[in-house]
Formats: C-alpha cells, sequence, structure tokens
C-alpha cells in the first residue's frame, strides 16, 4: 500500500525500530513501525521526521504495519526554524493524534493538515501567529463537527 502522510508522532520501540503516528490520505490516522530507522545508517530517520509530508509504501506486519519505504515530499523548514510556528504545528498534531480516531479516513482532515502546514511554512510570519492560531483552531472544530 503506498499513501502519503503527516508524521505526528514518533516512539522509540525495541533497540533501533520507532512506532510512527501519523495521519494518511488513504487511512486516515495510522500507526505503523519503521524497522532498524534508529541506526546511524537508516536512510529513513530524516525522511520520517516529525511534521514531515512523507509518500511511503506500507507492508502488512504481524500487528501493525511496517514502513518498508519513505520519502520525503515537504519538510516544512520555515516552520521547523521558528518556535512559535513550529509550536502552532505541534499543537494541531497533537490535537489530531488526541482527537482522532485510528483508520478513520477524513478528507477533510487531511486537506485541512496539509493546508495549515503550507500557510505556516510560506505565508504566515511569527509576529502574526496568535491570529492564524485562533483562525484555525476555529477552522479545525468545523472539520471535525464540533462548530457550525
Amino acid at each position: 500500500m503506498r499513501t502519503k502522510a503527516i508524521i505526528i508522532k514518533k516512539q522509540p520501540t525495541n533497540e533501533y525500530d520507532e512506532l510512527i503516528t501519523c495521519y494518511t490520505q488513504e487511512f486516515g490516522k495510522l500507526t505503523a513501525v519503521a524497522k532498524s530507522v534508529l541506526k546511524r545508517s537508516s536512510m529513513q530517520a530524516m525522511h520520517l521526521d516529525n511534521l514531515n509530508l512523507v509518500d511511503f509504501e506500507l507492508i502488512n506486519g504481524r500487528s501493525i504495519p511496517i514502513i518498508a519505504g519513505a520519502q520525503a515530499e515537504n519538510s516544512f523548514r520555515n516552520v521547523k526554524t521558528s518556535l512559535p510556528l513550529l509550536a502552532v504545528a505541534q499543537f494541531f498534531a497533537d490535537v489530531i493524534d488526541k482527537a482522532v480516531f485510528d483508520l478513520q479516513k477524513d478528507e477533510s482532515l487531511w486537506e485541512f493538515m496539509v493546508e495549515m502546514l503550507e500557510k505556516l511554512d510560506s505565508k504566515v510570519r511569527p509576529e502574526t501567529v496568535g491570529t492564524f492560531l485562533k483562525q484555525r483552531q476555529f477552522y479545525l472544530l468545523k472539520v471535525m463537527g464540533y462548530a457550525t
């Protein structure tokens, strides 16, 4: 299975593996394992960074999907070099992680995440991040069905 995803969270597991929680275009929120990604020689490690837009291939594991190959499409460098922008992006990633059930595909939520990261990366200045956060919070509530 090939899909695009935004990396939400990473957790070390076993000696060199990581559990990667991401919001995918095809499946919604999904947790998969990245084998040997913590080794120094791993080629996937830089692609599977938090808040990256990634194109990857999943294969079926015993109980959890395995990430077979990953390629970062957008790493949103401007977001990651500004603490206020990074805080806003991580806030929304945490909300998605805690408020969305696994394998619940929602195209409007996918579009919200991608658009929010792209706007943060290109159009939002650190001085106006508070206004952007308030607007996007309300819009997220609307996308998730909690506001009209």
